[in-house]
């Protein structure tokens, strides 16, 4: 499940997702964006994975966004905004996705960087992490489903601010707006990261997965919530053996050995 450029592995019950172009600031290519969609699914549909853990490869950067180069070899022919639906497509996957995902982000996280953070259901930085949006620094059109999320996670006018200065914010901002929920010292991120990552795995998959459902349709119109969608995944928590396990190990005081089933 893997090529040079996107890794993706399984590590008990942990799925990683590595953009590896660390030479390129992990900056994706066309190609790359609608790959990731492809590997986040097949990630998602491991029988053995419970979380899946996106991060950037080398010390220095998560991910600066879309890899420029390409827009600058399309200036002779057309560049439009179909230019981004496979960016667009790919911040809806991580947002959709009904496996847990965190962004563990270390260093530089620009542009479409920040808009697969921003994504994911937690972002845990490092002490040294700085998040940008940038688009106006290129004039290039952003795409609606990553600017509609920045003001979902961070509120109108922290989205406002990010967007309309561009300016960096270091981790402790980050924390202090919600573009990240914890923040690590630089040598304990990926540890820390895989604790919390284990420990999300360890709760019930179907609560959890009714839970992020709930979530979505809360930040959709009240005429278009799938509300029905919604007590599906509450009925099924009801009726699943997890529900049985976790009540028989809640009265025998041990840890519940949950199945997803």
């Amino acid at each position: 499940m893997e090529n040079d450029s996107l890794l993706a592995s399984v590590d008990g019950p942990i799925g990683w997702l590595t953009i590896n172009r660390p030479e390129k600031m992990n900056s994706l290519t066309r190609e790359m964006w609608s790959q990731f969609s492809e590997l986040l699914n097949k990630l998602s549909s491991h029988p053995r994975v419970r979380v899946i853990v996106i991060r950037g490869a080398g010390p220095e950067c998560f991910s600066a966004g879309a890899d420029v180069d390409e827009f600058r070899d399309r200036l002779d022919s057309e560049v439009s905004s179909d230019v981004l639906s496979p960016t667009a497509d790919t911040f809806d996957a991580i947002a959709e996705c009904e496996t847990p995902t965190i962004a563990m982000v270390r260093g530089n996280c620009f542009g479409g960087g920040c808009a697969i953070a921003l994504a994911a259901d937690i972002r845990c930085a490092s002490k040294n992490s700085l998040f940008a949006i940038t688009p106006a620094r290129l004039g290039l059109g952003y795409p609606f489903n990553g600017i509609e999320r920045a003001v979902q996670e961070l509120g109108a006018a922290q989205a406002r601010y990010l967007f309309l200065t561009t300016d960096a914010i270091g981790a402790d901002d980050a924390l202090r707006i919600g573009l990240a929920q914890v923040v690590y010292p630089e040598h304990e991120l990926e540890s820390k990261t895989e604790a919390l990552a284990l420990k999300i795995a360890s709760l019930a998959p179907l609560t959890l997965r009714s839970i992020k459902k709930s979530i979505q349709v809360t930040q959709t119109a009240a005429s278009d919530r799938d509300l029905e969608g919604v007590e599906r995944y509450i009925d099924a928590c009801w009726k699943s053996d997890d529900f049985r396990e976790g009540l028989h190990a809640f009265g025998e005081k041990r840890k519940p050995g949950f199945k997803g089933s």
